[in-house]
């Protein structure tokens, strides 16, 4: 095999590797949101397309290839291809046989407990006594905005639910075989040996900055409970009160500023002022909740962009959102997961490298680092002077300052209590592999959970959002993966007080994205996270600017705030064009919503006509 020159076996690599890529995510799309009439089909057919990929990722012989190929390597094109190689190899291969059929036993046992959670009868019961199928996506915006204490219970106890169920299809079985695995690796339990494997770090490196982000925020947050419970009665703040009591009347209040209708128009006005541009790929936008859909969004790309020796590849991205028209809430969220996912999608959009695999969202990929992206892009929305600007009412009305300073009074001192809850994720994911197996028992699970979200939330009966309810446990590609958010939200805060610094303000800087794609984006993955952070910010990754923030009083935000707003009448407003590079098309299942072509405006018109409709619809129904 290596008697061949090492460019016409790298492009035999390439092109192998891109065809396996694009048929495993074009089967995972299918599978995830429902689009064949025979669903165990579907999941049986990406768990093959997974196990296909998996096996000529996990070859031992060729990552002993790559490495020849790396060392006979002329050239710096040549040099860079191979070095690619060998990273995305060595972060993959299984050199046992016995491991490696294991980890095809984990894959296939995870496609069975994923289509047995999306067969779940999931819902809850409503004051009539009726069952009221629902999915997370609409049981947690009920916690949020339903008036009804016994419904929000009702809720809650649905989301409970999720627990047991996962418990009785196979989760914990999937846990022990996780953990064979990754201790036949060499590493102290799976969560260890994910850590290693994505991020080139220890589970307790990881853990050295979450530790220091708990330790940050944990009197704030035990403050911001104790005055609510002052606030509010003890017997008041239970996890199913606790999101509606701190901001459930202002959630209402915001709801008009974030018309659901209108997301789609103002994620292209506001990255367009951001110079935010996609470099000519496919995006299919996929963003409301239906029955068999999966309960969560993300985005993948079934094209990697990239450099071939043809020409560029554009990539094709899909993301999705669960919003549901109609309800409150349902603006605000469709504009925050086209903010996230559209920043996930420009990351990957404009990597420009001279192979598939430093494009792919998997191991050698930082999930921090990819997380740090979509969040970084999402927190605009919390702003106050991009409120001011893009959050307007039917009437055109911006979001009047009274407003902001009410959702900071609620919001605000629930901000480190809320970094905490992401928290409480990965210590509670953490502590299950760290169980002994032969004391794995769906009770002892129960019980570290809840002492995980006691010790970290402070509520004597938990999280509102019951740990195992999070999809991404049950997953291979997510599993041991949620702390990637959290180190992400303290890149997040990091360069924002970088750019901040330097330019003043993020709203409409049209030096972001320019920035971001030359310093961040087009590298792909051939650096790591922490050269990436240092990169653009100057500074190691530190938890000290996301404590500073979340750490505010509601007086000092609101006093940020109103200086931010000041300084917008020297901001320029962007008039141009919408012109984000892009071919965009918004999807319902099979159905084809709206499409982009050339014309921007009218692109945003039909999508917002479509919901129009949708919203009629729920309130007849």
């Amino acid at each position: 095999m290596t008697t061949a020159s090492p460019t016409r076996r790298l492009d035999e690599l390439d092109a192998a590797y891109a065809a396996l890529h694009t048929r495993k995510e074009d089967a995972f799309w299918s599978a995830k949101m429902g689009l064949r009439d025979d669903s165990a089909a579907a999941h049986t057919e990406l768990e093959a397309r997974e196990i296909e990929l998996q096996r000529f990722l996990q070859d031992p012989e060729r990552l002993d290839e790559a490495r020849t190929l790396a060392a006979r390597a002329e050239g710096d094109t040549e040099r860079v291809r191979a070095a690619g190689w060998v990273a995305t190899f060595e972060a993959h291969v299984i050199d046992s046989p016995r491991a490696r059929e294991l980890a095809e036993q984990i894959t296939a046992a995870e496609s069975r407990l994923e289509h047995a959670r999306g067969e779940m009868e999931l819902g809850y019961r409503d004051s009539n006594g009726a069952f009221v199928r629902a999915s997370s996506v609409k049981l947690s915006g009920l916690l949020r905005s339903a008036p009804e204490e016994a419904l929000r219970r009702a809720a809650w106890n649905a989301l409970r639910s999720i627990e047991p169920y996962v418990l009785d299809h196979g989760f914990l079985e999937l846990v022990r075989m996780r953990n064979r695995l990754g201790r036949l690796l060499g590493a102290e339990d799976y969560y260890d040996w994910k850590t290693r494997r994505v991020e080139n770090l220890s589970k307790r490196q990881v853990f050295a900055w979450l530790d220091e982000l708990e330790e940050r925020t944990r009197a704030a947050g035990q403050r911001a409970v104790d005055e609510a419970r002052a606030a509010h009665g003890a017997q008041r703040l239970t996890p199913w009160n606790l999101h509606y009591l701190v901001a459930g009347d202002v959630t209402r209040e915001l709801d008009p500023y974030f018309p659901f209708r209108a997301a789609l128009s103002v994620w292209g006005r506001s990255f367009a002022a951001l110079g935010v541009k996609y470099a000519g790929a496919e995006l299919v936008l996929d963003l409301v909740d239906r029955k068999g859909k999966y309960e969560n969004g993300f985005m993948h790309g079934p094209v990697v962009a990239w450099r071939s020796p043809r020409g560029r590849v554009p990539a094709r991205i899909h993301f999705t959102a669960n919003a549901i028209p109609g309800m409150v809430g349902s603006g605000q969220r469709a504009m925050q997961t086209l903010f996230h996912e559209g920043g996930h999608a420009a990351h990957f959009a404009n990597i420009d490298m001279p192979s598939p695999c430093f494009g792919q969202e998997f191991a050698p990929t930082s999930v921090a680092f990819c997380e740090t992206q979509s969040m970084f892009l999402d927190s605009l929305l919390d702003d106050a002077d991009w409120q001011q600007r893009y959050a307007l009412d039917e009437q055109g009305r911006p979001m009047p300052f009274e407003l902001v300073e009410r959702a900071l009074d609620a919001h605000q001192p629930f901000a480190a209590w809320n970094a905490r809850a992401m928290l409480a994720v990965c210590y509670g994911e953490k502590a299950l592999y760290e169980i002994p197996d032969d004391e794995l028992t769906p009770q002892r699970a129960l019980e570290t959970l809840r002492d995980v979200e006691r010790r970290l939330l402070f509520l004597d009966e938990g999280s509102p959002r019951p740990i195992l309810a999070v999809p991404h446990l049950l997953s291979g590609d997510s599993s041991a993966y949620y702390h990637g958010y959290v180190l992400a939200e303290m890149a997040v805060h990091q360069t924002r007080e970088f750019f901040r610094s330097r330019d003043g303000h993020l709203v409409d800087n049209p030096r972001i994205g320019p920035e971001l794609a030359r310093a961040w984006w087009a590298p792909g993955n051939s650096v790591s996270f922490g050269e990436f952070i240092r990169r653009l910010t100057g500074a190691e990754l530190s938890a000290r600017a996301m404590a500073h923030s979340v750490n505010l009083s509601a007086q000092e935000a609101k006093q940020e705030a109103r200086a931010a707003i000041a300084r917008l009448a020297s901001v320029p407003r962007w008039n141009g064009p919408v012109e984000l590079d892009a071919r965009i098309k918004v999807i319902h299942g099979r159905e084809t919503v709206a499409q982009l072509d050339g014309d921007f405006a009218a692109f945003a018109h039909a999508f917002e006509r479509w919901i129009d409709e949708l919203t009629a619809a729920e309130r007849r129904s």
